[in-house]
């Protein structure tokens, strides 16, 4: 079993690497999130807080796998405008009413760091929301399954029976590019 140190607070991607064979140990990041910056297109804002985060898992770990990444949820509406994680239930529901009966583009960057060398990826999926009737809305916020995940939604839980991916890949969602699950597997 290899070991992967996983540069994240997120349990959904420990149990991705640990559902593929991975020992992982999870240590999240003590440098704050650098601002995926404003103005730019949403792959830009994803890499950006990417690379700082490559930055500070350098500076802070010296294990031979690191593992970071970072997704956001394109505004159908604006190109340019992020739907992060959530800071309260009111923003978590604006996020869902945005998203209710439309599509949107869930963007994910991951990097994988082997002995000081860093390889990225960034990949987007599309993802289909049917339109959300007010006892879903509710069900959703009252579960709190939109705590931590980007547009304030879990693809995986409470949100999966009313979503699914038009293009792209299930992973790209859940916050890590395929890309990164073919790399790790040729090293074990």
């Amino acid at each position: 079993m290899v070991d992967v140190l996983l540069a994240s607070a997120s349990q959904r991607r420990a149990a991705m690497l640990e559902q593929r064979g991975f020992f992982v140990n999870q240590q999240p990041l003590r440098a704050p999130e650098r601002p995926h910056g404003h103005g730019l297109s949403i792959p830009e804002q994803v890499r950006n807080t990417l690379d700082g985060k490559i930055e500070s898992a350098l500076r802070e770990f010296s294990e031979p796998l690191i593992v970071v990444a970072d997704t956001l949820v394109e505004d159908p509406d604006d190109p340019l405008q992020p739907l992060g994680q959530p800071r309260d239930r009111h923003e978590a529901l604006t996020m869902l009413l945005r998203l209710s009966g439309r599509n949107h583009r869930v963007w994910t960057g991951t990097a994988l760091i082997q002995n000081g060398v860093v390889t990225t990826w960034l990949d987007s999926s599309t993802v289909a929301i049917d339109i959300l009737e007010d006892r879903v809305l509710e069900g959703l916020i009252v579960s709190d399954s939109w705590r931590g995940k980007a547009g304030g939604y879990d693809f995986a839980g409470a949100m999966g029976q009313f979503s699914s991916i038009v293009e792209g890949s299930e992973e790209t969602v859940l916050g890590f590019t395929p890309q990164l699950f073919t790399n790790l597997e040729s090293i074990m």
